[in-house]
């Protein structure tokens, strides 16, 4: 019986070393930093869509995929590509005559919806959110035309917000990043897709904590 009940006592800690350590690695405030790739394509993808893995980084989203996607109402169809791809140009690249380079924003000013985004992990959950689209082409021969030798690389930042939509050990977090990289395009011509690749980081808070201590703060100012 006393061999029984120290077994018990024994898978109880362990429990309970496993349950603090799963807790040690989500803490309130968390800082993630990792790098990612995949392909999509503007033109051809109704409404456009960018996705792939995360390929190195911070253990908790490693192995994980993502995807972003943007609002394309009003655009010319996919299945005229020729048009479609005018109108993009046309409406979102501005070109710097100084520096020689085109950069098109997408975001809530350009477009009817702000872009989205998700990070999904087969372990730890998912995370939702917005974020801005910035992708700058340089103009190599300072002419100020945009041929399509020129479409074949590019870069991309921009900043994105996290909501509190997520799930599994994601689901109490909201917060902010920031991300960039590079896109490289072996025949935009032919409305190929783009292999994208970046780095970015997330800074996240416990979005229920301001929560409760708003709500207390509330109350005691009731009492006064």
């Amino acid at each position: 019986m006393k061999q029984h009940a120290k077994t018990i006592l024994i898978l109880g800690s362990l429990v309970t070393l496993c349950a603090g350590s799963a807790l040690a690695q989500f803490p309130d405030t968390l800082f993630l930093e990792f790098d990612f790739e995949g392909f999509g394509n503007l033109v051809a993808m109704s409404p456009p869509r960018y996705s792939g893995d995360i390929v190195s980084g911070d253990s908790r989203l490693l192995g994980g995929s993502w995807w972003i996607e943007i609002d394309d109402t009003g655009w010319p169809p996919v299945s005229d590509p020729a048009a479609r791809w005018d109108y993009i140009f046309s409406t979102f690249f501005e070109y710097n005559s100084t520096y020689h380079f085109w950069t098109a924003v997408f975001d809530q000013n350009s477009l009817p919806a702000k872009p989205v985004w998700e990070i999904d992990h087969p372990v730890n959950g998912m995370m939702t959110g917005t974020l801005v689209v910035s992708s700058t082409f340089s103009d190599d021969d300072m002419d100020g035309v945009f041929d399509v030798e020129e479409r074949m690389f590019g870069t991309f930042e921009g900043n994105l917000m996290v909501m509190k939509y997520g799930t599994g050990n994601f689901a109490k977090y909201c917060g902010d990043g920031a991300y960039n990289g590079a896109l490289f395009n072996d025949d935009p011509a032919n409305w190929f897709d783009d292999y994208v690749m970046g780095h970015c980081i997330l800074d996240l808070v416990n979005c229920a904590i301001g929560t409760e201590e708003i709500s207390w703060g509330g109350i005691k100012q009731l009492h006064r």
